[in-house]
């Protein structure tokens, strides 16, 4: 079980990067002088996808890609709760991937809720 739920994390962890990626491809189109992975470009990235610049399969697939984070993160929570012996450690962990992972659905449905993705 614990083998599925890492491989699946690090499945959707794969995806979610993907999405990323390529929007710092299409990003790097408007500076076609500088290499694609500058630290700063990282930081348009968000400022890129919500602005109409954007194509709008590109956001909706950054949309979904940037979803897949949330059930990495509580394939995370249930590894923690299924591999910890400690039973402090074991709710620790697994509450503040949760809440992590709650942070990061809210965050992305207000996003494009506010910005009309």
């Amino acid at each position: 079980m614990s083998f599925l739920l890492c491989l699946l994390a690090i499945t959707l962890i794969g995806i979610a990067g993907w999405g990323f990626m390529s929007v710092m491809a299409e990003l790097a189109k408007s500076y076609p002088q500088e290499p694609i992975d500058t630290f700063s470009r990282r930081f348009e990235v968000e400022e890129f996808i919500w602005s109409s610049r954007a194509p709008a399969a590109l956001r909706k697939q950054y949309i979904a890609t940037q979803a897949c984070a949330v059930p990495a993160l509580l394939c995370l929570a249930a590894l923690v709760w299924i591999n910890e012996p400690h039973p402090g450690v074991r709710m620790l962990g697994t509450s503040v991937f949760c809440a992590i992972s709650i942070l990061a659905a809210v965050l992305l449905a207000w996003k494009t809720l506010r910005r009309g993705g």
